[in-house]
């Protein structure tokens, strides 16, 4: 009991005495914690908003859900749509819990099979009678009146009459665009036939081809038609044009009026109905996606979700599984490239404790040394420094953990939790394990400050060829298998920590073959120095390679602070690029303008008159080209026709740059062009269809382009075009021989490639209009936006950078640490060696040298460690995920920022040696020289 009062007293004693130190391992263990538990929370937060970031670009057909269904719901006494609104409550009940959480607002679409005109005006049409509920504020009435239901007449027609005979009639509203198109103006009757082709009456037998009359009673127009509400469905908004361009269809889709449901269906045919259930992304939660997938899952396999739609059966659309796999695979990539970024910093973190605990203790020497020599136990002297380690680790990870949870509101995480534990019990490990050699010690080398010299075991260099060959073989199975595991599907699962840590195994193979080939330049250098008659480089060799704390630790801190920051620019300038490349490979150019139908675009289009152009070139698109590449064989491409003179001009000094072959570019433009006798020179991807035979060199094919007939002829094979998606078969042509063989009527090009500044995004829009048929601009700063801001890929980012600025705090403080805490014994070196006549700069040599070799070999090895994980670990890595899964990634460094990081490591030594300067100058050597004595 009274040792046991003694020994608190005694530490009490040592933790006032040293409050300095005290405080500095309390802040270092403190913010330690504090990053360990923010990092899980600050990844669940960044989860759930790249979860939400992944839904809310996706279309509303894609992130919601659709129930389809081919059926008769009569209307009741209470409404006309009671019994759809029902059904579509059963539907919603029915849906796994997890899935019917998300669900905000859900709404209904009632669509009467087609009816086909009789005498159109204009061009054939047909006519789809629909109601859909929500429309209130979505749509305006232009000119007319919302249809009503005809009343039956009030007194019966005679038998025989014209009014007997006459068709049942209804009313409708068209939208203004549709309405125009198709040459109908309001009050205009028209007679139509139910449609018997339509897929809604697949299943009816016989098909009805009932006739009635439609009354156009008033226009409208939609007033958002991208708005999520209308779930990618423009049939409301604008008419659908299909057929052949000498004999076009329009199929067109009106309002009826709610209170002649029952009429409609009064004439025996069925209708389509869609309940569409819109996902509220604010309720997505990360942490419940092991939920969600396997309830999507159920649900894609209780609902068929292709095929046609039977009577009385009901299918379920949605892409929201997709959506979410292919967000668990980035987020699985993610998870182990920040575990890679975050392992470093904390090696760091626990070397530069470590190394603190080292230098207190060996700052200590003397009064343990007292204290063994006055009988203390090994073990009294290690139960002291585990109290001390306790009283201090603990109250300081308690208090990181508290202000991470305060300051970050996000999803709680076991591994906060976890993490601070092994951060307290790392730190009372450390700095027992510092103390050990001393409380080891023989009592006959208490005196000695440095250990004695001893020769490695075999047994320890067997060892450690061990672990360094472990680590290389973790690293190579790494590269060949990859970051992230994945399922049967190819889906991610997670990743694999053990491989996430390979980076860390390759450090620590790294650390000891230094640690093991440092001494030997040391003791070389010092060999052949010693025939100097200076004293300055003997006596910096010489402390270097008797005081291995000094010099090993801060060396390895280092070295490992330089490799992540290397990684750390490697990874960040790979993604910035990649996806800089591939915005510029998605849009072809800074702007792309595109027909909505992929017809010729209007006239008045021409951005090369817009002021702030700086280059434009017509293009012409056909993404469905159907040529026989064999006898019998036919298969489909993507057909793009550029201006050869124009378009290298838009991508100048770009990424995607082009040269442009002389049989390509110098065809002039001829009206007998795309004849078997002239064909049109052509250039075909390396991709080709599936089942497609490869057309060699000078090889013709017919082709129909916008419904005209062209012949071409094989000149060369490409790889890719800008503009065109990786893996896409395509065919690329001369657009001005293409649009001159119009034979008189030259065909308009449906796509404007233009370079220009970001502030061109504004004029370009008004060019082309708004409204229904308006021609759609594309702009390659936003496809860069959303790819480098999407929340997984910032924090990607974001995450490399914080490690380094983590792991470079950390360097300052153990290269400060070991400036300071070796002050007074090199301020009592300094102070002997003086009055021996060591000048001012001889010491400020003997400072650099002790501290510059070590940095030096320390950003030699660091740089080359951080560009070699980075290449080594690049197929692991899978960084096309962040940028564009289907093409390729190159890494690329910046010699700015790996100069920026080599420079900084620079300054912070710099300012530890100016540091120490400072310190031992400030000591009187008369002073410095009473150290020790009582």
């Amino acid at each position: 009991m009274t040792r046991g009062i003694a020994s608190a007293v005694a530490l009490l004693r040592r933790l006032r005495q040293e409050r300095a130190v005290v405080v500095l391992l309390f802040v270092l263990v403190a913010v330690t914690s504090l990053a360990v538990a923010a990092g899980p929370r600050l990844f669940n937060r960044v989860s759930d908003d790249g979860l939400r970031y992944a839904a809310d670009h996706a279309t509303a057909a894609q992130r919601n859900l659709q129930f389809l269904s081919v059926d008769r719901f009569e209307p009741s006494d209470g409404g006309p749509f009671d019994g759809v609104t029902a059904r579509g409550a059963s539907l919603r009940d029915g849906l796994p819990e997890t899935v019917r959480g998300l669900i905000g607002q859900d709404h209904y679409v009632v669509d009467l099979p087609r009816f086909r005109v009789a005498d159109p005006p204009n061009l054939r049409t047909f006519v789809t009678l629909r109601w859909q509920d929500g429309l209130d504020g979505r749509v305006d009435l232009v000119d007319g009146r919302w249809p009503l239901a005809v009343p039956p007449p009030t007194v019966a027609p005679e038998p025989g009459s014209p009014e007997a005979e006459a068709p049942p009639r209804f009313e409708f509203a068209l939208s203004q665009q549709a309405a125009d198109l198709i040459g109908m103006a309001v009050g205009d009757t028209w007679r139509a036939n139910v449609d018997p082709s339509d897929p809604v009456l697949a299943n009816v037998f016989p098909r009805p081809v009932t006739e009635v009359e439609l009354t156009l009673v008033g226009r409208f127009t939609v007033g958002d038609g991208r708005a999520p509400f209308w779930f990618d469905d423009h049939a409301l908004e604008a008419a659908g044009l299909a057929g052949p361009a000498d004999d076009p269809i329009a199929y067109t889709t009106g309002l009826f009026a709610p209170d002649a449901y029952g009429d409609l269906l009064g004439l025996g045919i069925p209708a389509s109905y869609h309940w569409r259930e819109f996902v509220d992304t604010t309720r997505l939660d990360a942490g419940k996606v092991d939920d969600l997938v396997p309830e999507l899952t159920r649900l894609e396999a209780t609902y068929s979700s292709a095929g046609a739609i039977r009577s009385g059966s009901t299918i379920a659309r949605t892409g929201l599984l997709d959506i979410v796999q292919r967000y668990l695979h980035q987020r699985g990539i993610s998870t182990t490239a920040l575990s890679i970024a975050s392992l470093g910093p904390l090696i760091v973190a626990g070397g530069a404790v470590g190394l603190i605990g080292v230098l207190v203790v060996r700052r200590r020497h003397p009064a343990l040394s007292l204290a063994r020599a006055r009988g203390a136990s090994a073990r009294q002297v290690l139960e002291a420094q585990l109290w001390e380690g306790v009283l201090i680790a603990v109250p300081a990870a308690l208090a990181g953990l508290a202000v991470a949870v305060a300051a970050i509101p996000a999803r709680a995480s076991d591994l906060s939790g976890a993490g601070v534990i092994a951060v307290a019990g790392s730190a009372i490990v450390l700095l027992v394990a510092a103390t050990w050699p001393v409380a080891r010690r023989a009592r006959r080398d208490l005196e000695r400050e440095d250990p004695p010299a001893f020769r490695l075991s075999p047994r320890r260099l067997v060892f450690e060829a061990v672990v360094i060959g472990l680590s290389l073989a973790v690293a190579w199975l790494l590269r060949q298998r990859g970051l992230a595991a994945t399922g049967v599907s190819g889906t991610s699962t997670g990743f694999d920590p053990l491989l996430a840590a390979s980076p860390v195994l390759i450090g620590l193979a790294v650390a000891l073959l230094t640690i093991r080939v440092y001494p030997l330049p040391v003791r070389g250098l010092g060999w052949l120095l010693a025939r100097r008659r200076d004293l300055v480089p003997v006596l910096g060799l010489r402390n270097l390679g008797r005081r291995p704390t000094a010099g090993h630790l801060p060396l390895l801190i280092v070295m490992l602070t330089v490799a992540i920051g290397t990684f750390s620019s490697v990874v960040q300038i790979t993604i910035e690029r990649s996806q800089f490349e591939a915005a510029w490979r998605q849009v072809g150019a800074d702007f792309r303008i595109d027909s909505p139908t992929g017809s010729g675009l209007a006239e008045r289009i021409d951005p090369s008159a817009v002021p702030g152009v700086e280059a434009a070139a017509p293009g012409l698109i056909d993404s469905d080209v159907s040529i026989e590449t064999s006898p019998g064989r036919r298969s489909s491409w993507l057909f793009v026709a550029i201006d050869p003179a124009r378009y290298p001009a838009v991508v100048a000094e770009s990424p995607v740059a082009i040269g442009i072959p002389a049989w390509f570019g110098r065809v002039a433009p001829d009206p007998t062009a795309g004849t078997p006798a002239n064909p049109i020179p052509a250039a075909l991807s390396t991709t080709l269809p599936t089942g497609s035979d490869e057309m060699t060199i000078g090889t013709t094919f017919q082709a129909s382009i916008n419904g005209r007939q062209l012949t071409f002829r094989v000149g060369g094979r490409v790889d890719a075009f800008p503009g065109i998606a990786a893996r896409t078969p395509f065919i690329i042509a001369p657009y001005p021989v293409v649009a001159a063989a119009g034979r008189g009527s030259p065909l308009r090009p449906t796509t404007w490639f233009v370079r220009g500044p970001e502030s061109l995004d504004g004029a370009l829009r008004d060019l082309v209009g708004t409204g229904p048929g308006a021609a759609g601009v594309t702009s390659r700063y936003d496809r860069f936006g959303a790819l480098h801001d999407a929340p997984l890929v910032a924090g990607v980012a974001g995450g490399f950078l914080v490690a380094l600025l983590v792991a470079m705090a950390y360097a300052v403080v153990a290269v400060v640490a070991v400036i300071v805490l070796h002050a007074p014994r090199r301020s009592r070196e300094l102070a002997v060696l003086r009055t021996l006549g060591l000048s001012d700069r001889q010491a400020l040599g003997l400072l650099f040298l002790e501290q510059g070799l070590p940095v030096l070999l320390a950003l030699a090895i660091g740089l080359g460690l951080g560009a070699g994980l980075a290449w080594f670990l690049a197929p692991g890595l899978n960084l096309a995920v962040f940028s564009d899964p289907a093409s390729p990634v190159r890494l690329q460094a910046d010699p700015g920022s790996l100069a920026a990081v080599a420079g900084l490591v620079v300054a912070v030594v710099a300012a530890a040696v100016a540091l120490s300067t400072w310190l031992a100058r400030r000591l009187d050597v008369s002073q410095v020289l009473r150290i020790g004595e009582p």
